[in-house]
């Protein structure tokens, strides 16, 4: 099993998961941004970012001022989150699209501006689904 393939632990996951949300930070942003979830010291996020990077996960290259890394995710890095969802997704709600939106509105009421933008893309998905169907 390569590095990339294996379990992402748990506080690689978080690391991963802001990162990718950030799209690039240093790693007092990461730490920062992850305070009201985990708190790490910048040395522990370094570390962990480092693992990443051992797992071809992020990249890292030197801030225009000052001493700061910039982190990025790799591509590798969205397919490990989409990966990550997609096993939740299994695990928890074996595949059923509707018990796993029920649970999620149930836990965090969308906005207004968030219910418009899933509305947008349920107008997308019916569209994209009329026009497979006219093809077969």
């Amino acid at each position: 099993m390569s590095k990339q393939n294996q379990k992402i632990p748990d506080a690689e996951r978080d690391v991963l998961v802001c990162l990718n949300r950030l799209e690039a930070a240093t790693v007092k942003q990461i730490r920062d941004e992850l305070r009201s979830v985990r708190k790490l010291e910048s040395s522990s996020v370094l570390t962990l970012l480092g693992r990443l990077e051992e797992r071809k996960l992020v990249t890292r290259r030197k801030a225009d001022k000052g001493k700061a890394f910039i982190f990025r995710p790799t591509a590798a890095s969205k397919r490990a989150c989409r990966d990550l969802m997609k096993d939740l997704f299994q695990s928890v709600f074996a595949g059923d699209t509707m018990a796993f939106m029920a649970s999620f509105f149930e836990t965090r009421k969308p906005t207004a501006d968030e219910i418009e933008q899933l509305q947008t893309l349920l107008d997308e998905l019916k569209s994209e689904k009329k026009k497979k169907g006219k093809r077969s």
